[in-house]
Parts: C-alpha cells; structure tokens; sequence
C-alpha cells in the first residue's frame, strides 16, 4: 500500500491561472496542466532562487521531493514553450497558513511552522516579521465566508468561475466540468479558471 500523500505548504494562490500564446491552431492542441505544488517550487527556487533544500524546507517536504516537483514542473514549462500549449495552474494537495513570516527587506514571505527563522531565505536579511493574515476576523466571520455557507470562499479549492483569457467573458463554474471543457460563446476561445 502506497504511503498517503503528504500535503504540500504553499505562500499563496497564483493570481494568474492560465497563460496562452497567440496562434490560430490552440484548441486542437490539449493545454499543459501545472499543479499548485509545482507552480510553488517554480516560485520558490527559479523566481527567488532560494536554495532547494530551503526550498524544501519552506514547503514542508524533503529535498529529493521538492527536486521531483521542480523537475515535472521545469519540463511541463519546457514543452509549452517549444510545442507552443496554453499552461493552466491547476489546484493540488496543499495548505496555506494565516500566520507566515515576511521580510521587511525584500517583501518575500513564506511558512514552516516546525521552525524558526532569524533571517530571510531570499535575501538573507535579519528585518523579518511574523505576518498574520485576517487577523481581525473572528472564527464566526471566517465560517460565513466559506461557499457553502453562501460566501465568496476561503481562497481553497476549485475557481469560482471561468473567464475567457481572450475576450474577458465570464460564466459560472459548474462543479466538476473542468474550464478548460467550456468554449467562449463569444470568442469560441477555451475558458480558464478564474476567482
């Protein structure tokens, strides 16, 4: 029996899920999927390039892990960029924390709760901070904001609708049909997920 997957720790969502280049031929070709997971080691070691075993240690796996995850993730790119696909981050097994650490320096912030931390991973400087998110929101206001209590959702999850990254046409998600499996009515563009 395979051991259960270990959730990996991410900063934040990505604010862009879907990146498609311009050519006539798109739909014919299947859209490159990278998962939450992937888009974080991506983020981590080649935007900040943090060391991969701070790397690891920031999303609470170990080293040989994070290198598999910035592995698929670095070929995943590759081929998108060379066969010319659309990339559409996709969600994974992980979690977020309220509570992160924040340079004051370089702004970069980042998690792990099994340690602490006296300087920056990014830029080495000792003017950090523990930053809290939603400090002020009780456990009453966080409960109403979750969908199924009719809110607009904790951040977590699937998109809540899907945009059209061509013309900007908006639709409901609906559950369980994939964004990418609606057409763009105006535009005949595959839709991507959006929040």
């Amino acid at each position: 029996m395979p051991r259960p997957r270990i959730f990996r720790r991410i900063t934040k969502e990505p604010q862009i899920r879907c990146f498609k280049p311009e050519r006539e031929d798109i739909d014919s070709l299947e859209p490159i999927e990278i998962t939450i997971d992937e888009f974080e080691a991506i983020r981590l070691r080649d935007y900040h390039d943090i060391q991969q075993k701070k790397s690891a240690e920031v999303m609470g796996v170990s080293q040989p892990t994070f290198h598999r995850i910035l592995t698929s993730a670095r070929k995943k790119i590759s081929r998108a960029l060379v066969e010319g696909n659309t990339i559409m981050i996709v969600g994974g097994d992980s979690i977020t924390d309220k509570k992160r650490y924040k340079c004051n320096i370089c702004g970069f912030e980042w998690i792990n709760p099994k340690k602490e931390y006296d300087k920056c991973p990014d830029c080495k400087s000792d003017d950090i901070g523990i930053k809290v998110e939603d400090e002020g929101l009780s456990n009453e206001d966080s409960l109403l904001q979750r969908r199924s209590f009719g809110g607009r959702g904790m951040g977590v999850g699937p998109p809540r609708v899907c945009k059209c990254p061509n013309c900007g046409y908006e639709s409901p998600k609906t559950q369980a049909v994939p964004c990418k499996n609606t057409i763009c009515p105006e535009c005949e563009t595959p839709l991507c997920g959006a929040n």
